[in-house]
């Protein structure tokens, strides 16, 4: 939580918004890809690690605590896509229905060991009708020794049965985030910010166009700049021309 409040700070400096617009963009997905709370209308959805508590912001200065969703243990981290709520855990991604926003409930579950061999930490971003989920192996929390980190694509236009489409091996993935048809990912293992192209998102192509960047953690895309937090800085960019991405400005941690 500390983490994703400062990464937000950073985003509120360079982008310039008020307290509102900040909930806006909470609510929107303007966070980075690793978090553990979304907002949708007024409703605040807070992550532990077997629970989804929620919580009624009519009263902004009095969040009133209205509802527990139980899960399977090791939910990592939360977004929300077009009237959707998407989990990561170390085991599974989660869909969960909000048309009722009070009380989410589970809509599916994709159960990544049974569908891909192996278990990992979990964020996922999502795009039109598929998810994008870099799965992260850490020994004793996220998964084993032997099992492996990748970027796995999930076909999700039925979202009470979503699908692996993809698989594309990496070697120590964070966070992730979209801009157009490229996929950008954080890859702590290989010291890059690396690029795909999702224009055919069942057979991704991994670009040219990444960057070198020291252990970077997680992203912000927004409009035409992208924040990339790494564990000593917050590095900007203009991504207007993904092609030719540009460092526009630093702040250390």
């Amino acid at each position: 939580m500390k983490y994703l409040l400062l990464f937000s700070t950073v985003f509120l400096c360079f982008f310039s918004c008020s307290q509102d617009d900040s909930l806006e963009l909470a609510a929107n997905g303007k966070s980075g890809s690793i978090t553990r709370f979304a907002i949708y209308q007024n409703y605040m959805y807070v992550l532990n690690l077997h629970e989804v508590q929620t919580y009624d912001l009519t009263q902004k200065d009095h969040p009133v605590l209205v509802n527990k969703l139980s899960t399977d243990y090791g939910l990592e981290t939360i977004t929300i896509y077009d009237g959707s709520v998407f989990l990561g855990s170390t085991t599974a991604l989660y869909i969960l229905d909000i048309s009722n926003p009070a009380a989410p409930v589970i809509q599916s579950k994709a159960d990544r060991l049974a569908q891909i061999g192996f278990t990992g930490c979990d964020p996922v971003v999502v795009k039109d009708n598929y998810a994008y989920s870099t799965v992260k192996i850490i020994a004793n929390r996220c998964g084993t020794f032997s099992a492996q980190s990748a970027l796995i694509v999930y076909d999700i236009s039925d979202k009470s049965n979503p699908q692996v489409v993809g698989q594309y091996l990496l070697n120590t993935p964070n966070g992730l985030g979209f801009k157009d048809q490229y996929l950008f990912i954080c890859d702590e293992g290989s010291d890059q910010l690396l690029v795909y192209d999702i224009s055919d998102p069942t057979s991704l192509i991994q670009t040219t166009y990444g960057l070198n960047i020291t252990d970077p953690v997680d992203l912000i895309v927004d409009g035409q700049k992208m924040i990339v937090s790494s564990k000593t800085s917050f590095e900007v960019y203009d991504v207007s021309d993904v092609a030719h991405l540009k460092k526009i400005g630093e702040i250390a941690k």
